[in-house]
């Protein structure tokens, strides 16, 4: 027989699994496909990564991210560390070599995000790599929690472009759709994987070359090699493969 300990943390994980849907069908109705990315006029595109510290989706340590302005011709950069509420799982820390001592004096993420948020304007479009699933909704997840805390309603649902459901549409006897494997495919690699705004440059890369063996990339997007900085920033975190 269940006690009355366990049926409250029965009954607070299916309220997690609700509002997690709802989250969910609020991000998908964000999703643009390519076919309507002609008639789109963005004020900017912005590029992000995350990543966590493993034990919740909601428990952010490090973002990064890079925007295009489309009247300019700068290229903007966005990297935070994060003071983790929780801990760092092994793999997290093998992953990114991250560990929690090293990011004890950095800010938490209430004080964080809502700077991220300001960096992405209204009317951008933001792209990264499996954020339909993952990053947009571990972002949303931490909004509810900073909201009952703050007593406020910010939410975070952008257009944007996924670059594995653009991979799975352009690429669908590909077997691994992970960043790395993608890259390699048009001829890149990742000098710094698993590092937040290494894989959001990576996503920008990636992005382009999808959707230009899609021939679906519109006119308004800018390319990062032809950027001001853009090429050197590439050739910071990319390198070209010798057999590409």
């Amino acid at each position: 027989m269940r006690t009355d300990k366990e049926r409250a943390r029965q009954e607070r994980l299916k309220r997690q699994r609700r509002r997690k849907k709802q989250l969910e069908r609020a991000i998908r109705a964000q999703a643009i496909h390519c076919d309507k990315l002609a008639k789109l006029h963005p004020t900017g595109v912005v590029s992000f990564d995350l990543e966590l510290a493993g034990p919740f989706p909601d428990d952010i340590i490090e973002i990064g991210a890079l925007r295009l302005d489309l009247a300019t011709d700068t290229v903007e950069s966005f990297q935070r560390l994060c003071r983790p509420r929780t801990f760092i799982n092994r793999t997290v820390q093998d992953m990114t070599g991250l560990l929690k001592e090293d990011l004890k004096h950095e800010r938490p993420l209430p004080e964080v995000l809502p700077e991220f948020l300001a960096f992405v304007k209204p009317d951008d479009i933001v792209v990264g790599h499996a954020i339909g699933d993952n990053d947009l909704l571990s972002i949303n997840l931490a909004l509810l929690r900073i909201n009952r805390d703050k007593h406020t309603e910010v939410s975070f649902y952008p257009r944007y472009l996924d670059t594995v459901r653009l991979a799975q549409q352009f690429l669908p006897r590909n077997r691994k759709y992970n960043l790395e494997v993608l890259l390699e495919y048009f001829g890149w690699q990742n000098r710094k994987k698993h590092r937040a705004f290494a894989d959001a440059v990576g996503s920008y890369v990636l992005l382009q070359e999808l959707l230009t063996l899609g021939a679906c990339r519109p006119d308004w997007l800018p390319d990062l090699m032809t950027r001001r900085g853009g090429q050197e920033l590439v050739h910071t975190y990319l390198k070209r493969m010798t057999n590409s």
